[in-house]
C-alpha cells in the first residue's frame, strides 16, 4: 500500500492570518474521500478540513470507486474478520498522512482532530490508542475497536489525555456494526479521563441528525480548547 494518499481539502471558512487547526476525515469501507467532505458545512468555521482517501482500491473486487483502509474477509462461521497485516499498515499510513499535513515546526497546525465513520472510525481509535499521532480530539461514528489493530491487546486507557474531547455516535438499528460495539466503546472511554459525549439514535449504519448536531458541537468545543 502506498503512503501517498489522495485527498481533498477545504480552507477555514473564517479567515485568519494564523495557521488553522486541522480536521482529518477518514471515510468508511467502500466509500472514498468525497463521502464525508460535506460535513465541512457543519464543522467549526476555524478548521481546515482534509478528507483522506484510503489506499486500497476496491474496483477489482466489484466496487468501482470504492476504497478501503484494510481488507475484510469471512471466517468459516461467516463472521467478518479483519486482515491484520493491512490493518497495521493502514495505521502507519494514516499517521504519516497526518504528520505530512500538520506542518513543520515553523508553520505547524496548532491542533489536529480526527473524525472517522465505520472503518474510518476504527482508524481514529487506533491512531489515538496506539499513540501513532498527536491528536487533540476524535469523533468516531458507527465504529468498533478492532483487536487485529492492536499488537498488545486492546487500546490502553492511559493513552487518552485528560479532558480530550471524544465524540462517539452509533445507530441503535445498525445492521452492519451492531449497537453493542458502540456500547463497548462508550464504556471503554468512560473509564478514561476523556471528555466523552455519547450519541445513540434510532437509525441504521449512518450519521443521523442528532449525530450531525453533536459533531458540530464537538468541533466547536475542540477548537476552543486548542486555541485557548
Amino acid at each position: 500500500m502506498t503512503s501517498n494518499l489522495e485527498f481533498i481539502s477545504k480552507p477555514p471558512i473564517q479567515e485568519s492570518t494564523a495557521t488553522p487547526p486541522i480536521l482529518v476525515l477518514f471515510h468508511g469501507y467502500g466509500a472514498n474521500m468525497h463521502d464525508l467532505i460535506g460535513l465541512s458545512d457543519i464543522m467549526d468555521p476555524r478548521l481546515k478540513i482534509i478528507a483522506a482517501q484510503a489506499p486500497i482500491d476496491l474496483g477489482p473486487h466489484g466496487m468501482p470507486g470504492g476504497r478501503a483502509w484494510f481488507h475484510l474477509h469471512q471466517d468459516e462461521r461467516g463472521e467478518i474478520r479483519y486482515d491484520q497485516e493491512t490493518a497495521f499498515q493502514c495505521i502507519d499510513i494514516a499517521a504519516e498522512f497526518i504528520d505530512q499535513h500538520s506542518g513543520d515546526s515553523e508553520s505547524a497546525a496548532p491542533g489536529v482532530l480526527a473524525m472517522g465513520f465505520s472503518q474510518g472510525a476504527m482508524i481514529a481509535h487506533a491512531l489515538l490508542l496506539q499513540q501513532k499521532a498527536k491528536l487533540d480530539g476524535i469523533a468516531a461514528c458507527s465504529g468498533r475497536l478492532v483487536e487485529e489493530m492492536f499488537r498488545d491487546g486492546m487500546g490502553n486507557s492511559e493513552c487518552v489525555p485528560e479532558n480530550m474531547p471524544i465524540l462517539l455516535t452509533h445507530g441503535s438499528l445498525d445492521p452492519l456494526i451492531p449497537i453493542q460495539n458502540g456500547h463497548a466503546l462508550r464504556d471503554f472511554y468512560a473509564s478514561t479521563p476523556a471528555q466523552l459525549t455519547w450519541v445513540e439514535e434510532p437509525i441504521g449504519h449512518g450519521i443521523g441528525p442528532r449525530s450531525a448536531e453533536a459533531l458540530s458541537n464537538w468541533s466547536r468545543s475542540a477548537v476552543d480548547r486548542i486555541l485557548g
